[in-house]
């Protein structure tokens, strides 16, 4: 009897360790699993009926699709073909033009406040900005920017996204935005890109053997320390601020190929709370004097100063 006691005694470190073995294995497929979907998947954050049942509120005055039907797939989305936009001929520099993205650009029957899921690229290669899930959706403002359209991004939620389009080249891109009111989670990004776990500053950590390029990004909100203004969970809110021009120049080769406009490139994280009324892209450093011309361009279009 005793030496069966002593043996059980002997047993129940080996059966003790062997059951947190155990845990430990099931608690890291869990964290695996919630990483694979917030992190790896971040363009499929949740199912799609997640998505398709309700349209999570915003500061937005008018929610005019409350309850939209979702988009199966992306498959599907492409399906949707529209009409190439009127052009605008103030835009007279057009060689190297790979996206532009205009409000003013948006469907004929997308009235204020609603979502859109594909904005027509009015440039010649027609690189639509599609959002399959009705919450990611920016939405429209017709009088936006000093009196004209802009996409309104609701700072949690709202983005658009490009998968091996751009490649790696030079870039000029230029943005007209604007936040209207205090809000937004600290660190807003206008735009980010980076190949697939590298972003604007993490060129040193790609593979061996593979070259290394930073991405092409805009900070928009980034806390100093010095903001008054907090969320209900003591969290910095961006100030207003009123119609910017933002532009980016690089002779540099940047890695374009994971482009998101409206969050950072990787990981649901970093939305961009405001409104954006132009995206202007080139493939290629523009001349000073080009610079002069577009900047010109989107000055006069909404009043800026």
């Amino acid at each position: 009897m005793s030496t069966s006691t002593e043996n059980v005694r002997s047993d129940m470190p080996k059966a003790l360790a062997f059951v947190a073995v155990g845990l430990l294995f099931m608690l890291g497929i869990m964290l695996s699993a919630f990483y694979a979907e917030a992190y790896i998947f971040p363009w499929l954050k949740g199912k799609p009926e997640r998505y398709g049942k309700t349209v999570l509120a915003t500061p937005f005055p008018v929610v005019a699709e409350p309850n939209p039907k979702p988009t199966e797939s992306i498959e599907e989305l492409t399906k949707i073909v529209l009409p190439a936009p009127k052009d605008d001929a103030g835009l007279t520099v057009r060689e190297g033009l790979t996206l532009w993205l205009r409000a003013d650009a948006a469907p004929e029957n997308v009235g204020e406040g609603d979502l859109i899921p594909v904005l027509p690229d009015a440039s010649k290669n027609r690189h639509d900005a599609r959002q399959i899930f009705p919450v990611a959706r920016p939405r429209l403002a017709k009088v936006g920017m000093n009196g004209k359209p802009a996409l309104y991004f609701d700072g949690k939620e709202s983005f658009y996204y490009y998968e091996n389009i751009f490649g790696i080249s030079p870039v000029s891109i230029y943005a007209v935005w604007s936040r209207p009111s205090l809000g937004g989670t600290p660190y807003q990004r206008l735009y980010s890109s980076g190949g697939w776990g590298t972003d604007y500053e993490n060129a040193a950590k790609t593979p061996p053997g593979q070259p290394a390029y930073n991405g092409a990004y805009a900070n928009v909100f980034e806390p100093d320390g010095t903001e008054a203004n907090k969320d209900a969970n003591g969290q910095p809110l961006a100030l207003p601020t009123p119609p910017t021009l933002h532009k980016q120049i690089s002779a540099t080769p940047l890695d374009l190929r994971r482009f998101m406009i409206g969050r950072l490139n990787h990981g649901p994280i970093q939305h961009f709370s405001g409104q954006m009324a132009e995206f202007v892209m080139f493939n290629r450093a523009l001349s000073p004097a080009e610079q002069a011309s577009v900047e010109g361009y989107l000055k006069k279009k909404y009043s800026l100063k």
